[in-house]
């Protein structure tokens, strides 16, 4: 089984053709206009974040940019590289002539004050786990970093990829959206919380065709119908992150075009020190009162593909909680646990207030007693970090397409400290076969035997993966994404 949706790209692909057609060519505008549900969250540049996607690749880079489709590292601030026969050291050369926006040399100081700050966990970077694995950052030149390895590490390159590059001088400064300094083709300008963000071209850029505009404005917009009115009259020239029925009644418009641009997992996590949640037959129960597919058809308009794991794997696997409510309540009441209050926690999202209204009511029909407890997306980040999500959450992670050995370490749900409390030596092992598997049989094989671990303890459950779809007009061209949904510029124009 396979996280592809490949009905709906040929859909996509055959929609933005006859829209090319129909255009005869893209005009230039000075200013583009985003609209956005997720606000900035200046704090938090290092770790993925749903408000972040519309900027921070714009204005800061990382080392290596790896887009979805392809698993080749492209050269961003780094122009070369080389590992080590054992895999263990990995050299360097970065682009010369970089600056920062404040006019300052981009040297690999900066590239070694950024890995060391992702490593800390106080960044909130997901990778930070990947980052603590490199034993040792050596700067022999302003132009070359050479990375020592603890083990080779195969997801060393994903993480790169996510991480940009950050100033060392005024990255403390950043909180309040005032000072944000990077290297990228847009300059931050301004951030109205809750309301806009506002990017201009960077003019010091090594690259004049990387910015095609004056300026981009960002719109937070967090409702769907006025989402849709910003586009229809065109005050949007792109809409991020679109409710699917949205997307797909707009991609029957040769006005628009409607593209995945990553995909998100949509976890269902338990924590383990809450009773009756330290009973695996209780969590057990959670697993087998969802109704995933109806939460894939009524909310993803069955674009999304549902799964009980966070990676490609076997429909047995997959589909090891299909939906038995019989089986639900004979579990809960195995286990004692009748009529037991289960407080959901959530982000005020409209898709994450649509999934619990169906996982409220299938867990009531298996006997529990739910409640909700909704936060803003700033505060649910910041108890998520800490492990103070309750009993029962719902999460989003936009990584789907990370390897495994990479959500093990970035995913909240998985990582250390994750709000599930769970951590148990043969958890660790497990995981530590699946992160130093030297070859592809051995990642498999290891891979496999994590999943049987993971749906047997049920502390986490994956309830569905579905593609984030945006939608722009026809004239917007060469708008790129990231594997985790973050927009690239430099090739854009139109509008």
């Amino acid at each position: 089984m396979t996280f592809q949706f490949n009905g709906w790209r040929k859909c996509v692909s055959a929609v933005a053709l006859a829209a090319a057609l129909a255009v005869p060519g893209a005009a230039f505008a000075e200013t583009l206009t985003i609209a956005s549900p997720g606000d900035a969250q200046p704090k938090n540049i290092l770790p993925i974040r749903a408000g972040n996607t519309s900027w921070v690749q714009a204005v800061f880079e990382p080392l290596v940019r790896i887009m979805p489709g392809d698993d080749t590292p492209q050269p961003v601030l780094a122009k070369s590289w080389t590992v080590s026969e054992d895999g263990k050291t990995v050299t360097f050369e970065l682009e010369d002539g970089v600056t920062f926006h404040s006019g300052r040399p981009f040297t690999s100081a900066d590239v070694k004050f950024t890995l060391e700050t992702a490593a800390d966990k106080a960044s909130a970077s997901q990778f930070s786990f990947i980052a603590s694995a490199i034993s040792e950052i050596a700067t022999p030149s302003d132009t070359e970093v050479v990375l020592t390895l603890e083990r080779p590490m195969p997801n060393l390159f994903e993480f790169l990829s996510q991480t940009v590059i950050v100033d060392k001088d005024t990255y403390d400064q950043r909180a309040d959206g005032k000072v944000l300094v990077g290297t990228g083709p847009y300059k931050f300008a301004d951030w109205v919380p809750g309301a806009s963000i506002r990017m201009v071209s960077y003019d010091g850029y090594r690259d004049p065709s990387a910015h095609a505009f004056d300026e981009i404005d960002i719109a937070v917009i967090t409702d769907p119908t006025a989402m849709i009115s910003a586009l229809r009259s065109n005050r949007a020239q792109l809409a991020m992150q679109m409710q699917p029925r949205d997307a797909i009644e707009l991609s029957g418009n040769p006005m628009y075009q409607t593209v995945p641009t990553a995909g998100s997992i949509y976890p269902l996590g338990v924590n383990v020190t809450d009773a009756p949640f330290d009973d695996k037959r209780v969590r057990q129960a959670v697993g087998y009162a969802i109704d995933r597919d109806r939460i894939n058809q009524q909310i993803f308009d069955g674009l999304g593909t549902p799964t009980d794991l966070f990676w490609p794997t076997s429909d047995e696997q997959a589909q090891h909680y299909a939906y038995n409510p019989d089986k639900a309540r004979e579990l809960l009441k195995e286990a004692g646990a009748e009529g037991a209050t289960a407080t959901v926690a959530l982000h005020a999202l409209p898709s994450q207030r649509a999934i619990f209204e169906i996982v409220q009511n299938n867990l009531t029909d298996a006997g529990f007693k739910v409640e909700a407890n909704i936060l803003d997306p700033s505060t649910y980040g910041q108890q998520q970090i800490a492990g103070e999500l309750g009993p029962v959450f719902i999460q989003l992670h936009g990584m789907d397409g990370l390897s495994p050995a990479t959500l093990l370490s970035a995913a909240p749900a998985l990582r250390d400290g994750n709000p599930s409390h769970f951590w148990t030596d043969e958890y660790l092992k497990l995981r530590d076969a699946v992160q130093s598997a030297a070859n592809k049989q051995a990642s498999d094989d290891a891979v496999k035997a994590l999943g049987d671990y993971l749906l047997d303890q049920a502390f986490n459950l994956n309830i569905l993966s579905a593609p984030t779809l945006s939608v722009s007009t026809t004239n917007l061209e060469g708008v790129e994404y990231t594997t985790t949904g973050y927009i690239v510029f430099n090739h854009a124009s139109g509008g």
